[in-house]
């Protein structure tokens, strides 16, 4: 088993699980007030309606923290704790990290399938 000190863990699943938890707290704190293409939750159906646009940003930002939460810890445990090759490393990091931007917007989509 090679030895490293940042692996795919680290990088792919805690950064960017601290990378979430940042932007997911602003997002849910300072959410854009209008529908635009730059910034926000911006999919077909956040952006039909000024409430679905609200309602989206502030969810979509507390789902964000939370699947930055579980990243982090993935990320953390997996590095520290499970003894695995680099390759497999690679493969279960791409997972867990596809795991929840799936869940993200699985969720929130759901969610604004029921106000639109």
């Amino acid at each position: 088993m090679e030895s490293t000190v940042v692996g795919p863990f680290l990088l792919l699943d805690a950064f960017t699980g601290v990378v979430f938890i940042l932007l997911g707290w602003v997002l849910y704190k300072y959410p854009p007030k209008e529908i635009n293409s730059l910034y926000g939750y911006r999919t077909s159906k956040s952006m039909k309606s000024q409430e679905a646009w609200d309602f989206a940003q502030q969810y979509s930002g507390k789902l964000m923290v939370k699947t930055g939460a579980f990243l982090l810890v993935v990320g953390v445990l997996g590095a520290y704790l499970i003894p695995i090759s680099f390759i497999w490393e690679i493969f279960v990091a791409i997972f867990a990290f596809s795991i929840a931007i799936l869940a993200l917007f699985y969720f929130t989509e759901s969610e604004l399938d029921q106000i639109t």
